[in-house]
Order: C-alpha cells, then structure tokens, then sequence
C-alpha cells in the first residue's frame, strides 16, 4: 500500500474480507524486524478490519510491514490473515496541485512516483527518516556520519549508552551536530582546539635527551610522545539514533519534480535525442553523446540536481 505523507492526517488502513466481529492481532514491523506496532483491532459486522496509523507515521518516510493475526485461546497471535507493505513517503511535488480535476489525481500520483524515482537514482533522495548509524571512532575530534543528521537522540559507545535526548543520562556530555550536518562532536566550554584527525606520533630518540639514561626516568613513557585522549578514540565503535534526511524538499527540487512530471505526461523524455552530437543521412549514422543515458532526461532537471551529488560523508575515506 503506498501512501503520500502529506495532509490530511491521520492515515486510516483498512482490510476487507475478514470475519465479522472477530478480533485479530495488528503488528507493523520497520524494516521487518523492529516491532513497532501491536495492538488488537475488530473486524466490522461487514468483516472490514479499519485502523488509524499513530503520529509517528505522519513525521517520517519508511517501508513497513503488516501483519493481521488471527488470536488464540490465550489471546496471542495465530495463523496470518494479512499481510502487506506500506509505503509511506513525502511527495516532492503534490500531485493534487497538478491534477484539474478529480479523476486525474491517481494519474498524477503515478507520475509522480516515477519523477521522484529517477531523482533518487542521481542524488539518493529527499526523505526524513529516523533510524540507527553504526560507525568507528577515528582518533579525532570529530565523528563522521553516513547521512544528513538533522537530531541526535541517542548515543552508544562501545555498547554503553553515554548520551539521550529524551531521557538523559547523569554527567552525560553533550553531542552535537556539525553546520554543515555531516558530522557529530561534543559540546567544550572555553577554548578547545579539536583535532581534524588522528594524530601522529613519532618516538623519541633515545640520544635526543640526556634524561633517557637516569636511573630514576620512566624511559617507556619518554620514548612515546603521551597526548590526551581524543573526543572519539579509534576504534571505538559508536551507535547513533537520530532523525536523518531532510525535514523539507527543497524548493528548487519541487520545480524539478515538477518538469520530469510535465515531461513524461507528454511524452517528452525521448531524451536520448537530446544528446545527438552527429548525424549522417544516406543510410543514415546517428552518434551520441557519451551521457546518452545518464541524467534525468531533462538538462534543466540534471543542472538543478548537480548541486546536490551525494557527498562523501565518512570523514577520513576519500
């Protein structure tokens, strides 16, 4: 089932063909593993089972399953009845804004779907979703995170949890997100010089210093240059909860959405004739441009979105 996360809200589901007056099992799963939802709904006198999506739903895009089970004596989930995926992501473009009359807003929803496709296919997309990141600390200051952050819920370092939003920790330190939203790092008083990366150490010589040759010296220690931890060791393993993507579509990328729609309506993304760089008649030779089939099919659409090609998130990796 797909459903467009816009108003109206709430987003009501229903089943047909189930027993009538019977009560099942509704469970939905995020990424068919994380139990989400699981309350007991009854079917109609008409053997239609309706349910009403919570909050959650309407404030992120996600793919989730669906069950419907039938119930037991000791009221626990039986045999399957139902089971479906929901769709539930953001348009780029209301496709109600599009369509002059009523019939032909299913069309537009087609439409696009499709234009919203082939977007994410050049940029990765424009969704907000929440979820978990797992990465390794660097030996810097600084830790870098695979996608967009918008908010940081919770953290785990090395298994243990060291900071929550919602409900914080005693003595927790206070993680942050970089401006430019690529990265995290802990909150300093004063004045604090982070590290942009690991950094690196060489030993000392032991002809260097006369003091390697006391009797009372710790020459272990002074044959390594000791520096304080960093604010995220290498090494270390971190898992973050957050909210990733984008809060909203950006507007240019609303006018984007909205040529590749006008263009597939009308049949204009032929593009492969767009790029026709010699042409020969006489049994004719047509030779084409070597980004025949890469882009969207429209060169505005292509300009607009070069300014937003998937960056390179995890710092340290080129």
């Amino acid at each position: 089932m797909n459903i467009l996360r816009q108003p109206p809200f709430p987003f009501e589901l229903s089943y047909e063909d189930l027993t009538a007056d019977e009560t099942y099992i509704l469970e939905i799963y995020a990424d068919h593993s994380e139990l989400i939802v699981s309350e007991q709904v009854t079917a109609s006198s008409l053997g239609v089972v309706s349910y009403t999506l919570p909050k959650y739903f309407e404030k992120y895009d996600g793919t989730y399953s669906l069950y419907i089970y039938t119930m037991d004596v000791d009221e626990v989930a039986d045999e399957t009845v139902v089971i479906d995926n929901l769709y539930i992501y953001r348009p780029y473009y209301n496709p109600s804004l599009l369509a002059e009359e009523e019939c032909e807003i299913e069309e537009y929803v087609a439409l696009e779907q499709i234009a919203r496709q082939i977007i994410d296919t050049l940029v990765g997309g424009f969704y907000y979703e929440t979820g978990a990141e797992e990465m390794n600390g660097l030996g810097a200051d600084y830790l870098g995170l695979p996608r967009r952050a918008n908010k940081i819920n919770i953290v785990y370092e090395n298994n243990v949890k060291v900071y929550d939003r919602f409900d914080p920790i005693d003595g927790q330190q206070n993680y942050i997100i970089t401006p430019d939203g690529t990265g995290m790092t802990i909150a300093q008083s004063g004045v604090y010089n982070r590290l942009e990366s690991k950094s690196v150490h060489m030993p000392v010589g032991a002809s260097d210093s006369y003091m390697l040759y006391g009797d009372m010296y710790d020459q272990v220690a002074a044959l390594t240059e000791i520096q304080g931890v960093s604010l995220f060791p290498n090494g270390f393993d971190y898992t973050v909860y957050g909210d990733w993507g984008w809060s909203v579509v950006p507007n240019d990328i609303k006018n984007a959405t909205k040529l590749l729609i006008d263009d597939i309506k009308c049949g204009k993304l032929d593009h492969i004739s767009k790029y026709i760089t010699e042409y020969q008649t006489d049994q004719f030779k047509v030779k084409y441009s070597n980004i025949s089939l890469e882009g969207s099919g429209n060169l505005i659409v292509d300009k607009i979105l070069q300014s937003y090609s998937i960056p390179v998130y995890r710092l340290g990796v080129l």
